[in-house]
């Protein structure tokens, strides 16, 4: 509607009109979603649902792979995903009793903790688990920004209530126990091998025009995931090829927030599915990790599964999913020189490729860590 012309008020009214239509849309979507809920009760709740990253990988691969009646909150299909789900909705969301006793099991955010706590009271065994706290690394080295102090202060407090504190990672379960004397029993990420074996190398590299062998780069701009030091790595190596796939990176943006110009010899594609992602990962020639912090990194282990050359720096995540080495390479955390060493090194190997994605089977496979977790669910105890 053109308002040109009309007072501010009548701007108001029509703008109040929209979003109360909106929210009746809205609520009434979430009221059929609890419908199905009481008609269908499920077995496990599991969420909530973030918009991207390792997380949402997690809980969308539990609802995919487990052998129970699982239900992803919110559920995308019905209310759009998390971003859809307000704070009136989220707050209407803690009327909702579910029938029986589910499971529910939370990851990361405080509202949705608060919620599974709420559940507990009332008789539902309640599994938590640690994916990775907000360190500095994760705000440049500064102070952290109130909403990450928030999700940590609940991961530390509440969170520690559940029946059942899985952690993602060994050294994690270390860190928790000693610095704030929280124990967790392991159960890693886990892989979908499947839609890994489905990587097509032929088919990303007639997308996108790719003729010469390249090494990739996965993630988004931001500060832990540390995009700029694969940039200086594509400056240092002159005559190799660099892919780098991120949500929110361009040149404008390398240029203003990293103070880097982009090389003639690295490629730049922006966001990708994770299908495409696949197909790249079956495309290139190694893999490089320059995060300051992983849990247990996803895509680590998604090269596993392909047999794919790993490089990464030596932080507590990516050692733990390398074997200290032994499946992949280890650089000096922000030492370039030591990460194109290492690259150099990857891209002559053939043999630990072939034994990570051996390791992958045997730990981190959906198949395997699924069993584990269905367990749980069923018994309330790890």
């Amino acid at each position: 509607m053109n308002f040109s012309g009309i007072p501010s008020r009548a701007k108001l009214e029509w703008n109040q009109w929209r979003w109360s239509c909106r929210s009746r849309r809205d609520l009434r979507r979430y009221s059929n979603w609890i419908s199905s809920l009481r008609i269908t009760p499920p077995e496990v709740f599991v969420g909530p649902d973030l918009p991207y990253g390792g997380v949402r990988g997690h809980i969308r691969g539990i609802a995919r792979h487990s052998s129970l009646n699982t239900e992803v909150v919110p559920n995308g299909a019905a209310l759009g995903g998390l971003e859809k789900f307000s704070e009136p909705l989220r707050k209407r969301f803690f009327d909702y009793q579910p029938s029986g006793r589910p499971s529910v099991h939370s990851h990361v955010i405080p509202w949705f903790i608060d919620w599974c706590q709420v559940q507990q009271s009332h008789g539902c065994p309640w599994i938590h688990t640690y994916h990775l706290n907000y360190f500095p690394e994760h705000n440049r080295g500064q102070a952290l920004r109130p909403d990450q102090v928030a999700i940590n202060q609940a991961l530390l407090g509440p969170a520690r209530n559940a029946n059942i504190k899985l952690s993602v990672a060994k050294w994690q379960c270390d860190w928790l126990s000693h610095e704030h004397g929280i124990e967790t029993d392991y159960l890693p990420n886990g892989v979908d091998v499947l839609a890994c074996n489905r990587g097509d190398g032929s088919r990303f590299r007639n997308r996108f025009r790719i003729a010469d062998p390249f090494v990739l780069w996965v993630g988004r701009n931001d500060p832990v995931k540390n995009p700029g030091d694969f940039v200086r790595l594509a400056q240092e190596m002159v005559n190799q090829s660099f892919v780098m796939i991120g949500a929110d990176l361009d040149e404008q943006r390398l240029e203003e927030e990293w103070g880097l110009h982009r090389p003639g010899n690295l490629m730049m594609l922006g966001a990708s599915s994770s299908a495409e992602v696949q197909d790249a990962i079956a495309a290139c020639q190694a893999i490089v990790v320059t995060s300051y912090r992983e849990g247990l990194p996803t895509l680590v282990l998604e090269g596993m599964a392909q047999a794919c050359p790993i490089v990464a720096f030596d932080e507590p995540g990516s050692r733990e999913a390398l074997g200290d080495g032994d499946f992949g390479y280890l650089a000096k955390m922000g030492d370039i020189s030591s990460l194109a060493e290492q690259v150099h090194r990857a891209l002559q190997d053939e043999k630990r490729p072939i034994q990570a994605r051996e390791r992958v089977l045997e730990e981190y496979d959906w198949r395997v860590v699924i069993r584990k977790l269905d367990a749980i669910y069923r018994s309330g105890s790890f």
